[in-house]
């Protein structure tokens, strides 16, 4: 005798609720949650959402589980690659999500990563929190590309990062003590409930183990992140970093592809990685991932191009921070600048007037030459052609604080290479503790070995070697609540001075011309704080909020 199946309109059967049961949080109800199901089932249930004239779980009780109740996972990957790989339904790969943890890559494959922007959520280990003074497996913790290390220019690579390294950990302790000077821990202060109230006290005035406990660690993070925020100046870009992604199927893909289609070797082996471990969860989604040959050959041609244009062009100094004046009538003009501004070391300005000067023919080889063979609507043009925004800046800053700003995502971000034409900083701190000598050591062999990387072909290798205070220039383009969020959010005490000091001009620049959306910006905090040492008042209140769960962060 045969069962006669549940037609689409019945309602869930017992059996079929005792089936679900550990995969819906609540049967019975109309919000839930799913869990326990590979990420492709997930996919494919939800996918179904648009055809099904029932709810999920009759769709997953009847088409992806099997009579046991255990997960049909054969049925889920099918139905995903149907529709994804073959009917090319990308959206689709946006409905399974899977964590990924990545380690040991370079800051500069994390900036390359965190270009993009949508379907995947980010975090990278902070530079300004962690010390670097450790070495793991007897090695400092930077990136040995294969290119570098197969050429004749290992060992002076290897030196030149060791001494970067050394000069590093030997700051830590001096830096450390510099900033117990500026703020001794007999004068830091943290909030405490007492009698209803919060109040804010100081050591002597704490009256148990706990309160002193949060005395303790919220006056050494507080130190050690200054002192993080000073000496970060010397590391390279090549210094090793662990990130954790959240992201969705088409995020993936395009990430791997992407990886595999930039210039880097680091970024092809990432890829290949990243392809094996995701394999374990989303296979299908990725399955399509690979080298996108119209970007390769577009970033080449349109990269000869740009410098060929500027070949002996001098770079004309400009502010570090341009609001850009845009004019309808230039718009051309304007996104030809922008189309070749990631290849160069010019200002956005500068690049306007060299191509407005050039003949139409030259112009319209700009375009014809990004633009390439395209061959299928995968084959986008870059991300140059977004330009047209209301708000559009240049920037100047170092690598660090710009790797702290490059995290906003609903803009449009364009950075020019890692290099060392523009100069670079050397921290106020370091000079008053004496210390101005060693560092400025580190920038000049991080130069020598940017330019002999360079003298031997290894143009993109070259990005390894510059420091975190080395400037780099990238534009940003962006509508005004945008501009609102960026400005009151980096403008915070508990932000970097330096980016603090970028953001705040920018507010300024803007509300220069349009004084009327001052109400946008209200909250931009235009303060200069002294010394440098602006996360004790945050660590205060961290404190009283560890004293009020019972939860210590213990890993200073």
């Amino acid at each position: 005798m045969t069962t006669k199946k549940p037609k689409r309109a019945d309602e869930l059967t017992k059996i079929e609720k005792e089936h679900l049961s550990p995969y819906i949080s609540d049967v019975d109800a109309d919000v839930f949650v799913i869990g326990n199901l590979n990420p492709e089932v997930v996919g494919a249930a939800l996918a179904r959402y648009s055809r099904a004239p029932t709810g999920i779980k009759e769709t997953i009780a009847r088409e992806f589980l099997n009579p046991d109740g255990t997960p049909n996972e054969v049925k889920g990957t099918e139905l995903i690659d149907r529709v994804v790989n073959k009917y090319g339904d990308e959206s689709v790969a946006e409905l399974a999500v899977a964590p990924l943890c990545i380690e040991n890559i370079s800051n500069l494959m994390t900036k390359i990563i965190e270009d993009c922007r949508i379907g995947g959520s980010p975090i990278e280990e902070s530079t300004r929190y962690v010390l670097y003074d450790v070495k793991h497996n007897d090695q400092w913790r930077y990136v040995r590309p294969q290119s570098v290390m197969k050429s004749g220019l290992a060992e002076p690579y290897v030196k030149t990062m060791d001494f970067l390294f050394e000069t590093y950990a030997g700051l830590v302790e001096p830096m450390q003590e510099f900033f117990r000077k500026k703020l001794p821990a007999s004068t830091f202060k943290i909030e405490v409930e007492r009698e209803g109230h919060v109040v804010m006290l100081g050591a002597d005035a704490l009256i148990n183990d706990n309160e002193k406990r949060a005395h303790r660690l919220a006056y050494g993070f507080t130190i050690r992140s200054a002192a993080c925020d000073i000496i970060r100046c010397i590391l390279p870009a090549s210094t090793k970093a662990n990130m954790g992604l959240v992201g969705n199927g088409r995020f993936y893909s395009g990430l791997i592809s992407k990886l595999l289609s930039q210039e880097l070797d680091e970024g092809w082996l990432l890829a290949e990685n990243i392809r094996e471990a995701l394999g374990t969860q989303i296979p299908t989604f990725i399955r399509r991932a690979d080298k996108n040959e119209y970007l390769v050959e577009n970033q080449k041609q349109i990269r000869e191009l740009s410098v060929a244009l500027f070949k002996g062009v001098p770079i004309e100094t400009v502010p570090e921070v341009v609001l850009i004046e845009d004019r309808v009538e230039d718009y051309t003009i304007n996104l030809l600048a922008n189309i070749i501004f990631p290849y160069v070391q010019h200002s956005t300005m500068q690049i306007r007037n060299v191509v407005r000067a050039l003949p139409e023919t030259k112009q319209n080889k700009i375009l014809s030459t990004v633009l390439g063979e395209r061959k299928s609507k995968r084959d986008r043009p870059p991300r140059a052609f977004e330009y047209g925004y209301p708000v559009n800046f240049d920037v100047v800053t170092g690598f660090a604080e710009y790797r702290d700003l490059q995290r906003h995502r609903m803009l449009t971000q364009q950075r020019q290479d890692m290099n060392v034409s523009l100069g670079y900083s050397v921290p106020e701190e370091i000079e008053e503790m004496g210390k101005g000598e060693v560092v400025q050591e580190c920038f000049e062999r991080s130069e020598s070995l940017h330019s002999d990387l360079i003298k031997a072909g290894l143009v993109r290798e070259a990005q390894y070697a510059p420091l975190f205070n080395h400037f780099i220039r990238w534009n940003m383009g962006m509508n005004l609540r945008e501009m609102g969020h960026l400005t009151e959010l980096r403008s915070q005490k508990a932000g970097h001075p330096k980016y603090r000091r970028t953001v705040q001009v920018m507010a300024k620049l803007y509300l220069k011309r349009h004084p009327e959306m001052e109400p946008v910006l209200k909250f931009v905090d235009y303060n200069d704080y002294d010394q440098g040492i602006t996360r004790a008042e945050q660590e205060a209140r961290t404190a009283r909020k560890s004293l009020s769960t019972g939860v210590f962060d213990d890993m200073d």
